[in-house]
């Protein structure tokens, strides 16, 4: 049997790192998904030096379909949602059902939004380079709002950042971001363990704290 690619996040942060080292000199900032991609974006933060923060947002799926999008919440001040045109082409989402998980989806923005910014505002972005980094991109729907949502700040470039991708996924967020790092694609994303040596789920204290060792 072959080994993963990666030992863990962190080897798979400090790999990304060196494929981003040309742009320690233009001021970015590195921004991850909770929980499991900030501590892949704590490293590339550290080796780059520069600040780390992250972005929250939430995507409903069909239930029967998790690669079809149906609608997405972004952090905001009021969060945005956004429903997909075609949400009702699935014969098993109703509006009922579709309301009650965006409901779901900003009730957990806002336990996101208290527990990981204190009531601080994101760092911003705004003529500077953003890298937005996950620790893994299946169908790719939750990187590219957040890049739209970064994109609404200004930066003057984004950069999509993962250790590892679907085909599908990679050319998703490619078409929002204005460059793509990723070290390793399939044409369908298999369980984590096959990519990390250490694949457990990232806590909500665990990704709190390279947060706070970054700052």
């Amino acid at each position: 049997m072959s080994s993963v690619p990666f030992a863990d996040r962190s080897e798979a942060g400090r790999l990304l790192a060196a494929e981003l080292a040309s742009l320690a000199d233009r001021r970015p900032v590195v921004f991850g998904l909770p929980r499991c991609g900030v501590p892949v974006a704590y490293e590339i933060a550290q080796h780059l030096g520069a600040p780390l923060d992250v972005v929250l947002v939430r995507t409903v799926r069909a239930p029967d379909d998790r690669s079809r999008l149906l609608a997405t919440v972004l952090e905001g001040d009021p969060p945005e949602v956004r429903i997909e045109p075609d949400w009702d082409q699935s014969q098993t989402v109703s509006r009922a059902w579709l309301d009650a998980e965006v409901s779901e989806a900003l009730h957990e923005i806002d336990r996101r939004r208290r527990r990981y910014r204190y009531g601080s505002r994101p760092v911003s972005p705004a003529g500077r380079v953003a890298i937005v980094v996950d620790q893994a991109i299946g169908p790719g729907h939750a990187m590219a709002g957040a890049i739209r949502l970064i994109r609404d700040a200004r930066p003057s470039m984004i950069v999509a950042a993962t250790p590892v991708a679907s085909e599908a996924g990679a050319e998703r967020f490619a078409r929002a971001a204005d460059k793509v790092v990723c070290l390793h694609r399939e044409a369908e994303l298999g369980p984590l363990d096959r990519y990390y040596g250490q694949a457990q789920q990232i806590t909500h204290e665990e990704a709190l704290d390279c947060l706070a060792r970054a700052a």
